[in-house]
């Protein structure tokens, strides 16, 4: 088991980066974003992208919104920086001003710290789940990182 608590047989982790302007390198007002596809529950996710980028992915706009949405193409719920505790949080401490939820509202369910993701099915709407749960996760890194990454895991 490695530190960040998965048990995949495979030792190599994909991780794809990409920008708003296709370019692969993003700046503090265009976000290089990295869909790691290695399922971890949200705190294990935080951690892997404070240790290898910046942090979960924030969203500020629409634009940044779906740009993360094109970088994969599976049914999975990837991890964002969205946690709640009781309100609502960007990771990386940054405003939060934009919202997406899905049918519009915060959900309100009966957990009090829950943690954010995103869909594909539901056009980049977002959905608060345990942060307990393993699933692949958005990162994003600052001027210069590649479109491909590759990590060897232990």
């Amino acid at each position: 088991m490695t530190e960040y608590g998965d048990t995949m047989e495979n030792n190599l982790l994909l991780a794809t980066s990409f920008s708003m302007t296709g370019l692969g390198v993003g700046t503090q007002l265009d976000p290089n974003f990295v869909y790691v596809s290695q399922s971890m529950n949200w705190p294990s996710a935080q951690r892997f992208c404070r240790e290898n980028f910046v942090d979960l992915a924030s969203v500020r706009n629409k634009t940044e919104n779906q740009s993360i949405l094109k970088s994969w193409s599976s049914g999975h719920f990837p991890w964002l920086g969205l946690y709640r505790d009781p309100n609502v949080y960007w990771s990386d401490g940054s405003s939060f001003l934009f919202s997406n939820w899905y049918n519009g509202k915060i959900p309100l369910g009966s957990m009090r710290i829950v943690c954010g993701v995103t869909s594909i099915q539901l056009s980049g709407s977002w959905k608060l789940l345990s942060c307990e749960t393993r699933l692949p996760f958005v990162c994003y890194k600052l001027p210069g990182e590649c479109f491909y990454r590759f990590f060897v895991k232990d």
